[in-house]
């Protein structure tokens, strides 16, 4: 009974043996041939899938999207796109003083640029006026740049045709669009004042003097704006502008600027400061 039982169990570990021999040899290379032909279908519809989103769904790559998509070297920065430099910029900071002579007024605006690299090539800014009942009266919108580092940028706008009793608080300065270049690209010509002289008849202050082109190429544009103020006060009593033209690689050259004053005051009570507002 012994040998019978042994007998049968040697059959059936044969047939087993010779079932994954036939399994391994016929059926397993069939399996892994079809799934490997299975992924290879997968990845090229896959491919194809991707291909068609590019293309025809997913919008392209641009500067404003918010991702790093486009060999930038930020997110919207760097690269394609403008410097990274220009995101972390602050922003030009602005003031404004006004008085009134006769029916018009005039406005000393101060302007200043706390970027020691880049400077505003141009910007625009709109100075408006508002009455009692905060209604706007009056509103000026004009063009201006600045230069890397420029402290203090005095533009005088005067005679706007606004009375200034009604004025109510100080105007309102929105500046807008600046076109930033780097210090590398865009700086200050360098002038220099001489001669500055006030006189005063009644009330008229005359301001003469000479600009000084102490660079080597010439100035297209040199705006000089004049500003007088009384001593005793500081308030502002007059402030007016003149502008020259095409000046000469190291030429010197005269100008004279008349202001309307306020008030009628001695020269002894009164003090000047001029400012060039120089583009090459």
């Amino acid at each position: 009974m012994i040998l019978a039982a042994s007998a049968v169990g040697k059959v059936g570990y044969a047939g087993i043996h010779e079932f994954w021999c036939w399994y391994n040899i016929v059926v397993m290379p069939r399996f892994f041939k079809q799934s490997i032909y299975a992924v290879f279908y997968l990845a090229v519809a896959g491919l194809i899938g991707y291909g068609i989103y590019s293309l025809l769904i997913q919008p392209a790559p641009t500067c404003f999207d918010n991702r790093q998509n486009q060999g930038e070297e930020g997110v919207d920065c760097g690269g394609p796109c403008a410097s990274c430099e220009l995101q972390k910029l602050k922003p030009i900071q602005a003031g404004v003083e006004i008085f009134g002579i006769g029916d018009s007024t005039n406005a000393v605006l101060n302007f200043s640029n706390p970027n020691i690299t880049y400077g505003a090539q141009s910007f625009t800014y709109t100075l408006n006026f508002y009455g009692a009942a905060r209604e706007k009266i009056f509103s000026l919108t004009k063009t201006s740049f600045i230069y890397p580092a420029e402290a203090k940028k005095v533009v005088i706008e005067p005679n706007l045709k606004i009375d200034f009793s009604k004025i109510v608080g100080t105007p309102e300065i929105i500046i807008s669009a600046p076109t930033y270049k780097s210090a590398e690209e865009y700086s200050e010509p360098k002038t220099q004042f001489r001669q500055v002289k006030t006189e005063i008849s009644g009330s008229i202050a005359t301001i003469t003097g000479i600009l000084a082109n102490r660079e080597s190429f010439k100035i297209s544009r040199a705006g000089i704006g004049a500003v007088t103020a009384q001593k005793a006060t500081g308030k502002l009593a007059g402030a007016s502008k003149t502008v020259l033209f095409d000046i000469r690689p190291f030429e010197e050259r005269a100008f004279k600027i008349i202001i309307p004053l306020n008030a009628i005051v001695r020269l002894n009570e009164l003090e000047t400061a001029v400012f060039a507002e120089v583009s090459k």
